[in-house]
């Protein structure tokens, strides 16, 4: 029986699904995009340092190095430097919903709540981390902060109004380099 794991890796601007399977005899097969299944033969070698891959009879040898940011990873195949993010399937979906929060400059209620105070207006600029209003919710005051720098396209809410989970409070048009 295979047990299958499900991977992201991006390179540059591509992105590629990867589904590594192993069995109980240690056999190992990858699957990249909608491809097939192909059985590889594989091991670590160099202390770790490196992946020994045999793929249609042909061997390969890739160079590993970690990088600073959680996942990243230098691999060097046939002298060519290739960086790398790996991520596990669920983490990279993960990040993408947060990307798309983030870089869209829509500030959302994440939890049910009553507006009481208002920090910006229309036109405004505002940075990262700067307060944006002011949320109640459960006796407790939540501060919302601008996730990017830019400018304050629209207030959806006014003082006083109660929102839900998922409603949109402000939409601030991200700078060019957010």
């Amino acid at each position: 029986m295979w047990m299958k794991k499900r991977y992201i890796l991006r390179h540059g601007d591509d992105q590629y699904a990867a589904v590594v399977a192993t069995d109980d005899d240690g056999r190992v097969a990858v699957q990249i995009d909608d491809g097939e299944l192909r059985s590889v033969d594989a091991c670590f070698v160099k202390n770790g340092r490196a992946l020994s891959l045999r793929i249609d009879g042909r061997m390969h040898l890739i160079d590993l190095s970690a990088r600073a940011a959680k996942g990243g990873l230098d691999a060097t195949v046939h002298g060519r430097v290739m960086t790398l993010t790996v991520m596990d399937e669920l983490r990279a979906m993960a990040q993408q919903s947060l990307e798309a929060a983030v870089g869209s400059g829509q500030v959302e209620a994440e939890i049910p709540g009553i507006v009481v105070a208002l920090h910006v207006e229309v036109g405004q600029k505002v940075h990262q981390g700067e307060a944006l209003l002011v949320l109640e919710a459960m006796k407790m005051q939540n501060e919302i902060v601008a996730a990017v720098n830019g400018t304050v396209e629209n207030i959806r809410v006014e003082v006083g109004q109660s929102v839900f989970a998922g409603d949109t409070l402000v939409i601030v048009t991200p700078e060019a380099g957010g």
